[in-house]
């Protein structure tokens, strides 16, 4: 909002720029959350284990009590707080960030560290690829609000390969009116998008598609039992802001199948009927919002009495990533 929009202090998943960082959580707690100087609560921070590092882990939990002077913080990992949202222990989390994919197991709660793998790219070089595509179409430059609603309404995934090269030598420009009123020509790069997850060589990528990397995910979990293992196929969880993407779900469940041995079932976790179609979007802090009402209630969290006798070093010992 406003000049907050502008922040990038994040890449990748990785916090790069500190100072940025403290001014948008500040905004966050004080501006929009309501906090009161004296007044500060507990904190629960959900982030990708696979792209953060010990020294940001203890950044955080310092200037959380150091300048926020929180009463607790709890850090949980992204894909346990997504599955959660969903009632579920175990599975395999498709997260399709602005940044980069990853994909990570949970069994029984815990994360399989071993399992997380991510690829090369996200939602931000689908709104790159888009926005070139759509500025040589039209002649023109648009908003990133443009593209983000042209993202959302109008970007699709194939059924199979054979039917997105059809879908590529068939598909005629057509026009697309945006909620502001803007008028846009749109043609097959919309699905040329969607087709970076499956054949990623295409599109200058050398890296594994989306499917090829769940499987190796699934395939890397320290546990031997297969059941579990067959568990995970059946439960795998798309989340993210590339998680509502029209045909993206069907498209992973089919091309699993063709990747495990016919014993296996994988499936889709399907959002519930009675939740809102963002809850994909935002399952992580869906999820956030359950745990953290049970670890503050049972006094999981880090205190301010934990921090000023260990430090910072206390979120290695006492947090659930």
């Amino acid at each position: 909002k406003g000049e907050y929009a502008e922040l990038g202090p994040i890449q990748d998943g990785v916090i790069c720029d500190w100072d940025s960082m403290e001014v948008l959580w500040h905004y966050i707690l004080y501006e929009q959350l309501g906090w009161e100087k004296g007044e500060e609560e507990t904190v629960l921070i959900s982030e990708r284990v696979l792209s953060s590092s010990k020294l940001q882990r203890e950044l955080m939990t310092q200037i959380m009590f150091e300048k926020f002077n929180t009463k607790g913080v709890y850090m949980a990992d992204q894909a346990r707080l997504s599955l959660g949202s969903y009632g579920k222990v175990s599975g395999c989390v498709v997260d399709i960030g602005h940044g980069k994919m990853g994909v990570s197991c949970v069994v029984d709660g815990q994360l399989q560290q071993p399992s997380s793998e991510s690829l090369l790219f996200g939602g931000e070089e689908f709104t790159q690829f888009l926005r070139e595509a759509v500025q040589r179409r039209n002649g023109r430059q648009y908003t990133e609000k443009n593209l983000a609603d042209l993202k959302h309404d109008c970007m699709e995934v194939c059924s199979s390969a054979q039917a997105y090269l059809s879908e590529c030598e068939s598909r005629e420009e057509r026009e697309h009116d945006l909620p502001d009123g803007t008028t846009i020509k749109v043609g097959k790069e919309f699905v040329q998008a969607g087709e970076m997850c499956f054949q990623p060589h295409r599109f200058g990528y050398k890296c594994m598609s989306l499917v090829d990397v769940i499987q190796t995910s699934i395939s890397h979990t320290s546990i031997a039992d297969l059941n579990m293992k067959r568990l995970l196929t059946e439960s795998v969880l798309i989340t993210g802001c590339g998680s509502v993407v029209k045909g993206l779900e069907q498209r992973v469940q089919t091309e699993l199948r063709k990747l495990f041995p016919p014993s296996y079932n994988p499936s889709i976790l399907r959002r519930p009927e009675y939740m809102p179609v963002t809850v994909p979007m935002h399952s992580a802090w869906v999820g956030g919002f359950i745990e953290a009402k049970l670890a503050f209630s049972q006094n999981q969290h880090i205190t301010k009495y934990d921090y000023d006798e260990y430090g910072p070093s206390i979120v290695h010992r006492k947090t659930f990533l």
